[in-house]
């Protein structure tokens, strides 16, 4: 077959209007999938993801009362400053999934509460109770937990002079847990 000026003309054409509508249709689907991704990141999670997280949560809280109980064993009067300073670095402030927060000192700007939900959890902790939510917390679902934290060790009183006596009733702040509740 001979081609002609007006055969490669017309097959340009051709191409160049399969490329407009090719990018038409992948602009399209692309914008489909994002809304849906979008629609889907703005639904709360269903209750198997509640319960997935909850239970991670579950682990979570028993992998740093384990951390705790280990500080406190090897946490004596001659070093308590190394273990205030080895419990600061578990909790570490830039861990947004666990905190310590609580009213008596010593305390840090992170250890006071920095939203609706931890004001709520501090005021029901320091009356031993407990508090959980499903929360969407900058765009993403959280299974946000708090457990109230009493002065129950004598390594407590340690770090915590202001703590007095072992006393399992006084209730001094607060574990905050923040575990994904979405993919």
């Amino acid at each position: 077959m001979i081609w002609t000026k007006t055969d490669l003309q017309s097959t340009r054409r051709n191409t160049k209007r399969w490329l407009v509508w090719a990018t038409v249709i992948l602009g399209c689907l692309g914008s489909l999938v994002y809304l849906t991704t979008d629609a889907r990141a703005d639904s709360p999670p269903d209750p198997q993801q509640v319960q997935f997280a909850q239970s991670t949560s579950d682990l979570m809280l028993a992998t740093l009362f384990a951390a705790l109980l280990q500080e406190f064993a090897e946490t004596t009067p001659a070093n308590v400053e190394e273990g205030k300073r080895s419990i600061s670095l578990v909790f570490n402030d830039r861990n947004e999934d666990m905190r310590l927060v609580g009213v008596n000192q010593p305390l840090r700007a992170n250890d006071v509460p920095q939203d609706s939900f931890e004001t709520t959890a501090l005021a029901r902790a320091l009356q031993g109770e407990p508090y959980t939510d499903t929360q969407k917390v900058q765009g993403k679902w959280y299974y946000r937990r708090s457990v109230p934290l009493s002065n129950f060790h004598t390594a407590c009183s340690m770090c915590h002079t202001n703590f007095g006596p072992v006393n399992n009733q006084q209730f001094v702040g607060a574990l905050m847990l923040r575990v994904p509740a979405t993919d």
